[in-house]
């Protein structure tokens, strides 16, 4: 096999759950009396730090937003769910030797209930969160404390995501990289800024990922199954 671990992301790339994160922060941003277009809050909250988002509003603390927006996603995340293939994905990969972590930027609390409630709690060897990091990606951290935890050396493994904080996260961290970008996720992210990270893998269905990884094929019907 070409790998022996395979590192997911889990907003946007297992779960379509990047508009939960716009409620939450619609939530916020309305508690302060400031009422934007989805196009902006995508641009000025969306994968940025708790501490440039804060300072670009000027409305509370970096604590207090990253609390706001946490309690926000606590109902927000209670309508999350997988994409079709997701689960799939995850244990075909299991089932053919390989050890499995979520590398995510969602709150730990979160994260723990809406894997459990969507039976992914078990498909996980490790799991690390937002609040489990000093720095999120695209820092190598987070990558680097699942390699430590999974006790792979990064070229055994590869980073799955769909943002470029994930692809940029897994080549500082030595791995390789694959891209989820199929066409709906041109609302969250430009095209042409995730191609320039340069991924090792591009695929646009969870159909797909295995055999870029190396790994068998699953059919149509375990697919639908």
């Amino acid at each position: 096999m070409k790998y022996r671990a395979v590192l997911f992301d889990f907003d946007g790339t297992l779960a379509p759950s990047l508009p939960l994160w716009m409620k939450a922060y619609h939530l916020v941003l309305g508690h302060f009396g400031l009422m934007l277009p989805d196009a902006e809050v995508r641009r000025r909250c969306l994968f940025k730090d708790w501490s440039v988002v804060a300072a670009d509003f000027g409305v509370c603390s970096s604590q207090e937003l990253q609390e706001r927006v946490h309690e926000g996603l606590r109902h927000a995340f209670l309508e999350a769910q997988l994409f079709p293939l997701a689960k799939q994905l995850v244990e075909h990969c299991r089932a053919h030797g390989l050890q499995t972590a979520l590398v995510t930027s969602s709150p730990r609390t979160i994260v723990i209930d809406v894997i459990g409630r969507l039976q992914l709690r078990d498909s996980f060897d490790f799991v690390i969160c937002g609040d489990d990091v000093a720095n999120y990606k695209p820092h190598p951290e987070p990558v680097l404390t699942a390699l430590t935890a999974l006790k792979r050396l990064p070229a055994e493994a590869v980073m799955v995501g769909d943002s470029h904080v994930d692809i940029l996260a897994g080549k500082a961290a030595g791995t390789s990289t694959a891209l989820y970008l199929p066409e709906d996720h041109g609302s969250f992210h430009s095209g042409d800024k995730l191609r320039a990270t340069l991924p090792d893998y591009i695929f646009v269905d969870h159909g797909e990922l295995p055999e870029l990884l190396g790994l068998p094929s699953f059919s149509r019907q375990r697919r639908l199954g």
